[in-house]
């Protein structure tokens, strides 16, 4: 594979068809016009990379782990990929989660920064730090929430030059870990199984080579 890592599919998709839409988004409740709003890869890039920053100006280090936990959205796929530009590991927490799993996942993955989907689930991911007596740099929601929210964290790393984000891209290669998924807990401790970027960067190429009629 011609694959860095798993940032690559979409920087490759970049470089090919950077206004094709990637993305097609519900609107805010209430919205008076078309419901859905479309982002570009190009868009899609842009917000990431911001984000990135955010994290690297945060001080999350190459190779630390950042748990997200919410329900399936686009803030979801955006704090995904921002990690892996930031050279992170994202650990998915569940958003049914009781206190104590959430405690077991933040302390046996020694996560150190949490993406939260609403004001809920931070409060949550907060308790969770205390009881597993770690300090974090900070819990962010995907929700707005005044000086905690990811604009906010966004807006942090203005100051980090593409550069140093382009840096971190290319630290990790197909053997490093991408991802640690965990089992969901009930009966037992949560086990963490560890997904690299290459297992990753293997799936989508399978896919999209058995579905060329519908993949491209």
């Amino acid at each position: 594979s011609s694959h860095r890592n798993a940032t690559e599919l979409l920087m490759q998709r970049f470089r090919t068809s950077p206004d094709h839409v990637a993305f097609e988004v519900r609107a805010s409740e209430g919205a008076i016009t078309d419901p859905w709003r479309q982002v570009t890869t190009r868009q899609f890039v842009g917000e990431v990379r911001a984000l990135a920053k955010g994290l690297i100006a945060a001080g999350l280090q190459p190779g630390e782990s950042l748990a997200i936990m919410s329900p399936t959205r686009y803030e979801w796929a955006v704090a995904d990929m921002a990690a892996w530009f930031a050279a992170a590991v994202v650990v998915p927490v569940y958003e049914t989660s009781a206190l104590p799993q959430v405690a077991a996942v933040l302390d046996d993955a020694a996560v150190r920064l949490a993406i939260a989907g609403t004001a809920g689930h931070a409060l949550l991911l907060e308790q969770g730090f205390e009881q597993a007596g770690r300090t974090s740099l900070g819990v962010w929601t995907m929700d707005p929430r005044p000086g905690a929210d990811l604009a906010e964290l966004t807006q942090r790393g203005a100051g980090v030059p593409d550069s140093a984000v382009e840096e971190r891209r290319l630290l990790p290669d197909l053997d490093s870990v991408a991802t640690i998924v965990y089992t969901s807990g009930t009966t037992a401790a949560p086990k963490g199984a560890l997904i690299t970027h290459g297992n990753f960067v293997g799936q989508v190429l399978n896919v999209g080579a058995a579905y060329t009629g519908v993949v491209r």
